[in-house]
């Protein structure tokens, strides 16, 4: 669905390659999704099956290029794909959420480290998405908001990894007590 919306979306813009979509995806909205653009012209011709969207076919100097346009069909299914997705009810799925249901199995050692460096890596996300801010400081409003939400996403995310930093600490030195006393 997402996929179909991006490249709805995006040829909504403007009439675009293949090779443009895969492009656009990778650049423009790589950090705020993980969609794979490895094979980008099977849902092409799909959509194309579909009637979304329609091939044109350029030629300059025995060279053929694929041009894909939206059709009113393509334009109905981009309304409702965000539609759909604006209401969708599906949880956002954080990959730090399936080792935190086994925590009770891992060595907390082993972790920590991870931990840290996750949150390293969160505090890298948050500057770039500041600076990101910034430099769309009199972009159009609707980019503004993307990136305002996946800063606080991050932020959130990071103040939790360090909460449970603490929370493992705390855990450590009461085990820590337990042993002594024994």
């Amino acid at each position: 669905m997402i996929q179909k919306l991006i490249i709805l979306g995006f040829l909504k813009q403007n009439a675009a390659t293949g090779y443009d979509i895969k492009k656009f995806i990778r650049k423009e909205l790589g950090v705020f999704s993980e969609l794979d653009t490895s094979s980008i012209y099977y849902p092409l011709k799909k959509m194309e099956q579909e009637k979304l969207i329609k091939k044109e076919v350029l030629r300059k100097f025995n060279i053929k290029k694929y041009v894909y346009h939206i059709t009113p069909k393509g334009e109905k299914e981009f309304l409702n794909l965000c539609a759909q997705a604006l209401i969708s009810k599906k949880r956002p799925f954080i990959e730090l959420d399936i080792p935190l249901y086994f925590l009770s199995f891992l060595d907390k050692k082993e972790i920590m480290p991870l931990l840290r460096l996750r949150s390293r890596f969160l505090d890298n996300v948050e500057k770039w998405l500041i600076s990101k801010r910034k430099e769309l400081k009199n972009s159009p409003y609707n980019l503004i908001l993307l990136v305002e939400h996946h800063l606080k996403l991050a932020m959130a995310e990071k103040e939790f990894v360090r909460e449970i930093i603490a929370f493992i600490k705390k855990e450590s030195r009461i085990k820590k007590k337990e042993k002594v006393y024994v």
